[in-house]
Parts: C-alpha cells; structure tokens; sequence
C-alpha cells in the first residue's frame, strides 16, 4: 500500500470512490435531502477549485496502481472525506490515511493543538478507535448526519 498526495488529475478517481462508498455505507442513514448536499458537497468543479485553491488536501492509498481510499482535509486541521473501499475495510487503511493527515497536520505548526472531524454516524467507532472523542451529541445540518469529534495531536496513533 502506498499513500500519495493528490492533485487535480486524480481527483475524478477519488470522487468517484468516495461516492461508490457514501451510497453503501452512509447513504442508507441518511433522509433524501443529506443525501443531495453530500452529492453536492463533493461536486468536481466545485472540488476541483477547493484544491486549486489549497482550500482541500486530498491524499489517497493505492493498492498497485488501484486507488482503494481517500482522506481530505481542509485548512489547516479538519478531515472533511475519509473514505476506503468495502473490499479494503478492517486492513488499517483508513488507521494509516489518518495517520499522515496527522503527520501532515502537525508538520503545518505546533500551534496546531488538534485534528478535527464531523463523524458520520457509521465511522464513531472508527474515529474512537483512533483516538477522537466526541465534542458533543450527533446533529443535523442540511439532512447530513454527524457527531463534531476531536483529537489531540499529542501522543502516537
């Protein structure tokens, strides 16, 4: 596996995977409306200037030349995307994308105190898992479902 920076010539594949991958996994828990503003949300042109514009980071992991997960984040410390293909759940990809989000966060200042992130309902676990705590009970925006959640960059992941 290996884990590479993404530019704007790349950025079609990882869509593409982070929709194949919302419809599975986190459509379901969603109401029509969430379902929409996440399509939106993750529109190409509209992405595309995101990461012109250095407002999105995008990084993805490879299996070969197979994109198998992505993780975005936006300024400086916020993980917006964080998606791994079904086929590619429980192998410690989605541990090892964080882990240079982290890397890349802390490399950003060392004023940065931590790395943030809106949970959907079916990734808590994950983010628990790898050290987030919840800021506060789940809520809705825009029919998207989340729980605001928070790690410390001190210690290791």
């Amino acid at each position: 596996m290996q884990i590479c920076r993404l530019n704007s010539e790349h950025l079609r594949e990882a869509l593409e995977l982070v929709w194949e991958v919302f419809e599975e996994f986190e459509a379901p828990d969603y109401e029509e409306m969430g379902v929409q503003t996440f399509r939106h949300f993750i529109e190409y042109h509209s992405m595309r200037d995101r990461m012109e514009s250095g407002e999105m980071k995008f990084w993805g992991c490879y299996q070969n030349s197979y994109l198998v997960g992505v993780i975005a984040i936006r300024p400086v410390q916020h993980i917006s995307l964080l998606f791994v293909r079904k086929q590619f759940h429980h192998l410690g990809i989605a541990r090892m994308l964080v882990r240079k989000v982290v890397a890349d966060v802390r490399a950003s200042g060392p004023e940065i105190p931590a790395v943030t992130v809106n949970s959907s309902p079916y990734a808590v676990g994950f983010y628990r898992a790898v050290g987030f705590e919840p800021l506060g009970p789940e809520e809705s925006r825009d029919g998207i479902r989340f729980t605001s959640m928070k790690r410390s960059l001190e210690g290791n992941l």
